[in-house]
């Protein structure tokens, strides 16, 4: 049969992780063992803890109510502690012992109603937004160095205490920069006017350190033995608060000799206070400022504006260098754009937004992998997903940047679609911007009008077919009208492609061909280059041009043994001799992306080859400035 005490819990049976903050104290109330939870509370070295009077562990604690004596009870205490926390001690007699009690502290909400005792006037003050107006706005109304000591006298009057002070801090040289105190500090500390503070030394030291309130109402042990040149001033109890303005501290607030202990409500409401003090004392500058460089900041818009245009150019630039398949098309895309708002009647302001949009509408593509952008061949659809991310990709880079116009929602919604079926938001009609509707617009109508990897131009017949198709359902009717009537009339030159170029003849050398017999070779054809195909395949794997034939000629030529040297050289095979990076474009290459390449690789020539990889003939300087020039 189960004894009753089988039911209960013995002290041993409770789990450390409880957290239970208790202790034994005998009649004087001297703490004789404690819990480890007890001991992180009161934060204390043990020898100042064990065997000593509790008043050393907790200053606040009022028992001279308490008649130990009387041991039928047990008595409820309710004190702040030193940090301004509000705590509950409970004495409860231990009946093994006439001696010995148990206490329990637990900490408690600040809104019980004996705080409000402890703080009579202190929810009126918090409550009254008259009083804290008039507190702010009197800040504001003080000029110079005033602002700082009507600032201490607000916030001496918030918190009903006696004596403060503000100090400026340089957190970036971690300074204390400048120091005020209230009016009636001398009745409390005698203060040289030439004294300095330093930020690692004196009771606010640590609200520096932690960037936070922090409370004092016992500075006994803090201030024993140390000056106030040092920073440390015989308070009565104390709190300081960091003022923190654009994430950096600005300044320190500090308060103290109240009547009553500080709590972390206090905290609080100081802190708010010097928050809304801080924006009331930098307002004012700012206004200033901004009104004596009325002048200086119109003209520096108009700057800031050119600086844009170009930046936003160079990004454009940038965009085309990685994708040379769609060199070109963003500008396109801007002209076309332009004209579209020209005709539809948008403002001065809105054409040059429209524009700067339409130049960096696929800087998304930055985030894409080179060889998904660049393939000569349809995507497949785990690439095609990859692609359909630009938009969101393009609107995270330029997320942080304040432009004058609606540029990021251009970047994002191109590829929307009235009827929803476009991407990444799929969002409907009026949803989507005017601006990003024309670019869809100008953006089809490029796609379709300019080759790609695996396709040439489709043509305007295709593009009308497309747009009219899709008219009033995808794209808007006013634009798509708009757009082909442009097109209708504009002179939108076909893009040139390198296959209609006079290329140069290029020699072919089978792999067991030697040095000597390439170089024979292409001087008969009065030709600088030859490509080396491999013997199955009879693709490149390589090229043999005046470099390689210079490097590999002996350079002496005065006696027999050098002149057998050099024989040796020209009869090694040209697969050991040829260089095996080759400068390659497909045929159906504009000949601005062409420019573009050799310039990128300052290549003398490039290696022209079709859809099965066949070599068609060799592309010089020569022959595409000539192309060029006839444009």
């Amino acid at each position: 049969m189960l004894q009753k005490s089988n039911f209960f819990l013995k002290p041993s049976d409770l789990p450390n992780t409880v957290g239970l903050c208790w202790g034994i104290v005998n009649n004087k109330l001297e703490l004789i063992k404690l819990s480890e939870s007890l001991y992180k509370l009161i934060k204390k070295p043990i020898v100042t803890i064990l065997k000593q009077p509790l008043l050393n562990s907790f200053s606040a604690l009022k028992i001279d109510h308490i008649d130990f004596n009387q041991r039928q009870t047990h008595h409820v205490i309710n004190f702040v502690d030193d940090k301004g926390h509000a705590l509950q001690a409970t004495l409860i007699p231990i009946e093994e012992s006439d001696e010995t009690w148990c206490i329990t502290v637990i900490e408690i909400e600040l809104d019980k109603a004996w705080l409000t005792e402890l703080h009579p006037d202190y929810h009126q003050a918090i409550q009254s937004s008259d009083d804290w107006l008039n507190q702010i706005e009197e800040v504001i109304n003080a000029s110079g160095d005033v602002v700082f000591t009507t600032a201490i006298k607000q916030g001496l009057s918030l918190t009903q205490s006696k004596v403060g002070y503000v100090h400026i801090f340089d957190e970036k040289n971690n300074q204390i920069t400048k120091t005020a105190w209230n009016d009636d500090v001398e009745d409390y500390f005698t203060i040289s006017k030439q004294q300095t503070y330093q930020a690692d030394s004196g009771i606010w030291t640590e609200t520096i350190k932690t960037r936070k309130a922090v409370i004092h109402n016992d500075l006994t042990e803090l201030i024993e033995n140390k000056t106030q040149e040092d920073g440390f001033f015989a308070f009565k109890n104390h709190l300081c608060i960091p003022i923190h303005y654009r994430k950096k501290i600005v300044g320190i607030i500090g308060v103290g000799n109240r009547d009553k202990p500080y709590t972390q409500v206090d905290a609080k409401s100081l802190s708010i206070f010097a928050t809304i003090l801080w924006h009331s004392v930098e307002l004012p500058r700012t206004m200033k400022a901004v009104s004596r460089q009325s002048s200086i900041i119109k003209m520096q818009k108009e700057k800031m504006t050119s600086i844009l245009v170009q930046l936003i150019g160079a990004i454009s630039e940038a965009l085309e260098l990685k994708d040379a398949y769609t060199a070109g098309h963003q500008k396109s895309v801007a002209q076309l754009s332009y004209l579209i708002g020209e005709k539809m009647g948008l403002t001065p302001g809105v054409l040059e937004g429209l524009k700067l949009g339409s130049l960096i509408h696929d800087i998304g593509k930055l985030a894409i992998p080179s060889e998904i952008l660049s393939k000569p061949s349809r995507l497949s659809d785990a690439e095609f997903g990859l692609i359909k991310q630009h938009p969101e990709q393009g609107a995270l880079i330029v997320d942080e940047v304040e432009f004058p116009w609606p540029i990021k929602q251009m970047i994002l919604q191109h590829h929307e679609r009235l009827d929803g079926s476009g991407y990444p938001k799929g969002l409907k009609a009026d949803d989507i911007i005017l601006e990003a509707k024309i670019i869809a617009v100008a953006d089809v109508a490029d796609s379709i009008l300019s080759h790609r990897p695996y396709r040439p131009s489709l043509g305007m017949e295709v593009l009308t077919q497309e747009l009219l198709k899709g008219r009033g359902k995808v794209f808007d009717e006013v634009i798509v009208d708009t757009c082909l009537e442009i097109l209708a009339v504009e002179d939108f030159k076909e893009e040139q492609y390198v296959s209609g170029l006079p290329l140069a003849p290029v020699v072919f050398l089978e792999e067991f061909h030697t040095l000597e017999h390439a170089e024979s070779m292409i001087k008969k054809a009065k030709m600088d280059v030859a490509v080396v195909l491999s013997e199955k395949e009879r693709t490149p794997i390589g090229v043999i041009d005046s470099n390689v034939l210079a490097f590999w000629h002996s350079p002496f030529l005065d006696t027999a043994a050098e002149r057998a040297v050099d024989r040796s050289l020209l009869n090694k095979r040209v697969h050991q001799v040829m260089v095996h990076k080759m400068n390659m474009i497909i045929d159906h290459t504009i000949l601005h992306d062409a420019k573009l390449m050799m310039e990128k690789t300052n290549a003398s020539y490039l290696i022209v080859h079709n859809d099965k990889q066949q070599v068609v003939g060799m592309l010089t300087w020569r022959i595409l400035a000539a192309a060029l020039l006839n444009r």
